[in-house]
């Protein structure tokens, strides 16, 4: 809903817009402060949303005014300046590492503080209520290799709404054609299209090419890159092979847990491409969710 109504600001030719029956007047600081917030969703970048929720007597600025706070600080916008805002902006930093919104009272007057809110050391008189919503971005899913499984787990992927990065060295079965909803498609020589990439320690990354040496190579780089996860398409033997190659090349295996699934995916049972990809998807939403993997039967 939020993300939506960012486009409807940005996009829309009028300053005022209106929207599920709700009218909307956006400023020039609004146009800048969501341009900035569609700008970090695009790159994938966390953000923090500060708005004015609620106005108690007096205070530096009103409900529905807001500020966008980045990881290391930086805002776009203010809500009023001063202490005031230096502790949203901590909050905001604070919310951002947690991964959760939170709702925040500031009091702007020595008597009558209400319980849990926050003095500013100001003393306009009022209270002012601050909601922090934190927005994360989906994270990037790097397919690396296209083939039986590839194919639909890259697909299955994008309805999920992850940020999917589709890599080969095949043109013809990595194409805009087989792929037209993905983000990116890297196709080069196999270690070449990988350095492309540029895997980040937010990634998910999934080595499914099938052909030997490609998928060693491709674990070592994701290895190296400190990807988040790292999931490798494969069997018990194949795994235990590449384990002892590992360990050969002075790896620590020990610190691979919670860090490499291989193989893949969880126990349900697959067997088709398509099943293979939904249980690999599953084990990435576990994962990024902190799921239990239980059933959730009561019967």
């Amino acid at each position: 809903m939020l993300i939506f109504l960012i486009y409807t600001y940005i996009n829309t030719e009028n300053e005022s817009n209106l929207t599920y029956g709700v009218a909307y007047t956006m400023s020039s600081i609004d146009r800048e402060i969501f341009e900035a917030l569609k700008n970090a969703v695009d790159r994938g970048e966390p953000v923090a949303l500060c708005i004015i929720v609620e106005k108690e007597g007096s205070g530096p600025r009103g409900p529905g005014t807001k500020m966008l706070v980045f990881q290391n600080g930086k805002t776009v916008g203010t809500i009023g300046g001063g202490p005031f805002e230096r502790m949203v902006i901590k909050e905001a930093i604070k919310a951002l590492k947690e991964g959760k919104p939170r709702t925040v009272k500031f009091a702007f007057r020595e008597d009558n503080v209400p319980l849990g809110a926050y003095r500013t050391g100001l003393i306009c008189g009022g209270v002012l209520t601050v909601f922090i919503d934190v927005i994360k971005p989906k994270p990037r899913v790097l397919v690396l290799g296209v083939g039986h499984v590839g194919k639909p787990l890259a697909n299955l992927a994008t309805l999920l709404g992850y940020r999917v990065w589709v890599i080969d060295d095949n043109p013809k079965h990595a194409s805009p054609e087989k792929f037209p909803n993905v983000e990116k498609i890297v196709v080069d020589n196999w270690e070449k299209a990988i350095d492309k990439v540029h895997i980040t320690n937010d990634d998910y990354v999934l080595i499914v090419h099938g052909e030997v040496q490609h998928d060693y190579v491709a674990l070592k780089k994701a290895l190296e890159a400190n990807a988040k996860y790292i999931g490798l398409l494969g069997s018990k033997n194949k795994v235990k092979t590449y384990l002892k190659k590992l360990s050969e090349e002075g790896y620590d295996l020990s610190r691979l847990k919670g860090k490499v699934y291989a193989p893949v995916g969880l126990d349900i049972g697959a067997s088709t491409p398509e099943e293979i990809a939904i249980s690999i998807l599953a084990e990435i939403l576990k994962i990024e969710r902190k799921g239990s993997g239980r059933h959730l039967t009561i019967v």
